[in-house]
C-alpha cells in the first residue's frame, strides 16, 4: 500500500487516472483533522468539482497502541452505499471510486462552510432541534435495516467493531476496572448476540456535519450530514443509542451550568428516536451501553480531551 499524504496524492491521482493532467497542474490536497483510524484528504479542484479521498491506516493516532485491519475500508464503503439507499438525498456524501490495491475510496465534498456539531456542543450551543432530527435519522435507518437478511449477510462480520469499539471500550476498562468485569464482558456477549439491524457503531457529534441554508417549513435550517462508518455493522442498536448519549452527556458535564438546557436536548433526541416508529429491544441495554460508553470515554483508549479531573 502506498501511504498517501499532500504531497504525494495529487500524483497519484494523476497516475491513476482519476484527475486529468490539465486538472492536476492546478489542483491541491489538505490534511482534514478529526479521525484518529484515517488519513482524510480534501482534494480541490479549481473550476471542478472538489472532492475527499479516505484512506484506512493500520495504527490509530491514539496515546496507547490501537491497531485495527486496513481491510475496514470496505466496510465502511459498504455502510455508505446502504445509507444511500435509506437515508433521503444528502444525508451522507455520495461514493466517487475505490482503490482497492490502496485501501481507498473518494466521496463528494461537502461544503467548506460546514460546522461540525461537536464544536457547537463543546461551546455550550445546545440545540434540541438538531437532536430532534437526529433521533429521527437514526431511527429511520435502525428500521429500514431491521430483520434485512441480505445485510446480515452483507454486514455480519463485527471484526472492525470489536476491534475499534468493544475491546478498546469495554474489554480496556475490565481489565483495568476488576469489580466492573462481569457486567462488562456480560454485556459483550449480549452485544454480540444481537443482530437486529444496521449499527452505526460511531454515531458522534465528531462525525454530524451542519451545512447552511436549508429551507425547511421553520425557515432556515442547516442540512445534516453524516460521515464515518468503518464500525458499521449489522447488530445491536442499543449501543447506537448508548454510545451517542453518552457523548451528549459527556458534553453536559462540561457545561454544568447549562445542564438543563443540555438535558432539554437530550429529551427531545430520546422522544423523536421512539417516536419515529422504531423501539429498542430493551431500555436497561441501552442503559447500560450509556453508562459504560461514558466510562470508556474517561478510563479507555480513547478519552474525551475536554473533562477535567474534578469534573
Amino acid at each position: 500500500m502506498l501511504e498517501l499524504d499532500p504531497d504525494n496524492l495529487i500524483d497519484f491521482l494523476w497516475r491513476s487516472g482519476r484527475l486529468s493532467s490539465a486538472d492536476a497542474v492546478k489542483s491541491s490536497a489538505e490534511v482534514l483533522s478529526g479521525g484518529v483510524s484515517n488519513v482524510v484528504m480534501r482534494v480541490s479542484v479549481p473550476g471542478g468539482q472538489d472532492f475527499v479521498v479516505k484512506q484506512s491506516r493500520a495504527q490509530l493516532r491514539t496515546q496507547a497502541d490501537w491497531f485495527s485491519q486496513p481491510e475496514r475500508i470496505w466496510r465502511e464503503r459498504d455502510v455508505l452505499d446502504v445509507l444511500s439507499r435509506v437515508t433521503p438525498p444528502g444525508v451522507v456524501p455520495q461514493r466517487l471510486f475505490e482503490d482497492r490495491d490502496n485501501f481507498l475510496f473518494a466521496m463528494e465534498a461537502i461544503p467548506r462552510e460546514h460546522i461540525v456539531w461537536k464544536t457547537c456542543l463543546l461551546n455550550g450551543e445546545a440545540d434540541p432541534a438538531i437532536a430532534r432530527r437526529l433521533g429521527e435519522v437514526l431511527a429511520a435507518i435502525h428500521a429500514r435495516t431491521t430483520s434485512d437478511d441480505k445485510l446480515r449477510e452483507q454486514l455480519g462480520d463485527r471484526m472492525v467493531f470489536d476491534e475499534l469499539r468493544l475491546d478498546p471500550f469495554y474489554r480496556f476498562v475490565a481489565r483495568r476496572q476488576a469489580e466492573l468485569r462481569p457486567a462488562l464482558e456480560q454485556l459483550i456477549n449480549e452485544t454480540l448476540a444481537t443482530a437486529t439491524c444496521l449499527v452505526l457503531g460511531d454515531f458522534s457529534p465528531k462525525n454530524i456535519l451542519l451545512v447552511p441554508s436549508e429551507s425547511g417549513s421553520d425557515g432556515q435550517r442547516p442540512r445534516l450530514v453524516l460521515v464515518d462508518f468503518e464500525t458499521g455493522h449489522f447488530g445491536d442498536p442499543a449501543f447506537d443509542l448508548g454510545f451517542f448519549l453518552s457523548h451528549l452527556l459527556l458534553k453536559t458535564i462540561k457545561h454544568a451550568v447549562r445542564a438543563d438546557e443540555f438535558l432539554d436536548m437530550i429529551r427531545a433526541f430520546w422522544t423523536a428516536y421512539r417516536g419515529a416508529g422504531f423501539q429498542p429491544s430493551r431500555e436497561q441495554h441501552t442503559i447500560s451501553h450509556l453508562a459504560a460508553c461514558m466510562l470508556a470515554r474517561v478510563d479507555g483508549k480513547s478519552t474525551v480531551d475536554y473533562l477535567t479531573s474534578e469534573a
